[in-house]
């Protein structure tokens, strides 16, 4: 089953309301991601204790302000929704980075790397 991220969502960490993902549509912002997006998902042990990583890297022509803390809900082609972050910390890191190439055939677009680690599992929606 295909499981590409097909949209991404973003919204102020302090407004998330635990596995509910209708505050990203009622006070959220959709981003304009070139999409499919890239999801790389990890778990291990470190000292007993399993740890969830999740990287999230997209591309968009709009500058991502990186101020505050956001979480990113995230629609995958199957159907299904991940929320990455919440309203209590670890929150996502969020760095946005432009190249300026020396060639007029590469891309100029921002390329924004979302990482969070957390001790549970993100949450999965229908």
């Amino acid at each position: 089953m295909i499981s590409n991220v097909i949209a991404v969502y973003r919204l102020q960490c302090s407004e998330v309301d635990g596995v509910d993902k209708d505050p990203f549509f009622d006070s959220g912002e959709e981003v304009n991601a070139i999409v499919p997006a890239k999801l790389t998902i990890n778990n291990k042990v470190i000292d007993k204790n399993h740890v969830w990583e999740y990287q999230l890297i997209f591309r968009t022509c709009l500058d991502l302000k990186a101020t505050g803390h956001w979480a990113y809900l995230l629609k995958l082609a199957n159907g299904k929704w991940i929320i990455l972050g919440s309203n209590q910390r670890p929150y996502p890191v969020t760095v946005s980075s432009r190249t300026l190439p020396d060639n007029l055939s590469d891309s100029q677009q921002w390329e924004v790397t979302v990482t969070w680690s957390n001790r549970s599992e993100a949450p999965e929606l229908t």
